[in-house]
């Protein structure tokens, strides 16, 4: 699920942490327009210079850390640190960012200071078990699209059909859309795996299901707000759904893996790759270290095809894959 409102409101209680944790590019994509930036103390004013004045500095500084901290470990970045000598004292790094944790520091130091940050997937798991579609599954996930949406009904088909093809053109997996069944598209409905309907609830841009999930609760809910975006903003209807069609596949959020150091969810997960700060699974403002266009990265598209199989034509060595538990779990869908 893509929440609205912690989006907008979160998000810098200290803005030197926020540039570097986020990265001056993605704390400028990640606040929408008209959001207020606050700064951690009432000594600096966030006018425009002054943000822009901290941006530039920290990026100036990671890529002088970049060169001096090549080929060295993250213990030995660590002993280099000055670190508070008090009770929830925390790290100081590039002269004036606080850093909370050890955890934080870690992935400030994989995201910034080295030169390829560390990458990766996870799943969900049920009892121990993927909650993945079955093979006979994988390639018959059929879904209609509301005619609730009015207006909107052929941008929702359109952007639906481009966030599949990001998926299935990397992993065997196919959605079929049943034209037919748009204007009885509801939870009731049997003749499709999912449906897409239009919610005016606030709380969240859109939701969607794990595979292991009954019909009734297979839907993908798209908020009135998804449609109220900024048409030049990095955040695009098309990206939350390519974002929630990974859930719809098994994914988990990626800022759940301990190594996010924040937005922590549960333990229901099993590794596909290493940590990926960049996913289209993680929220950029849970120390994410891409941005709200929310595309595929190399790992997501290495660990989706560890699931269900590269899709024909791409490369892939499932070598490169964890061991898979015996059995997955599936909702079991019925088909048209």
């Amino acid at each position: 699920m893509i929440r609205n409102r912690p989006c907008r409101v979160l998000l810098l209680a200290s803005l030197a942490l926020s540039v570097a944790t986020f990265g001056a590019a993605a704390v400028r994509a990640a606040v929408p327009p008209g959001h207020k930036i606050r700064t951690a103390t009432d000594k600096v004013e966030a006018t425009d210079d002054n943000l822009e004045e901290a941006f530039a500095r920290a990026s100036d500084d990671a890529k002088g850390q970049r060169a001096k901290w090549q080929g060295k470990s993250f213990e030995e970045f660590e002993k280099s640190v000055y670190k508070e000598p008090f009770e929830g004292g925390k790290y100081i790094v590039s002269g004036d960012v606080a850093i909370p944790d050890r955890a934080q520091l870690e992935a400030f130091f994989r995201a910034f200071i080295q030169a390829e940050p560390p990458k990766g997937l996870i799943v969900h798991t049920v009892n121990g078990e993927d909650a993945v579609w079955a093979p006979a599954e994988k390639q018959k996930i059929t879904y209609c699209v509301s005619t609730a949406f009015g207006g909107r009904h052929a941008a929702v088909v359109r952007e639906m059909e481009a966030a599949t093809r990001a998926w299935e053109a990397v992993a065997l997996v196919d959605f079929t859309h049943v034209p037919a069944e748009d204007a009885s598209c509801t939870a009731s409905n049997t003749k499709v795996v999912f449906d897409v309907r239009p919610v005016n609830e606030g709380q969240y841009l859109a939701r969607a299901f794990f595979p292991n999930e009954a019909r009734p609760s297979r839907n993908v809910l798209i908020d009135e707000s998804s449609f109220g975006l900024d048409p030049a903003g990095k955040l695009q209807l098309v990206g939350i759904l390519r974002h929630e069609l990974g859930h719809t596949l098994g994914l988990r959020h990626e800022h759940t893996r301990p190594e996010s150091g924040t937005c922590f969810e549960d333990s229901d997960w099993r590794p596909l790759t290493e940590y990926d700060a960049f996913s289209v699974m993680h929220y950029p403002q849970c120390n994410g270290g891409g941005d709200w266009v929310l595309t595929l990265t190399d790992d997501d598209e290495r660990g989706v095809a560890c699931l269900y199989g590269a899709a024909p034509g791409v490369p892939f060595d499932a070598s490169s894959c964890p061991a898979a538990p015996p059995s997955a779990v599936s909702g079991a869908p019925s088909q048209p």
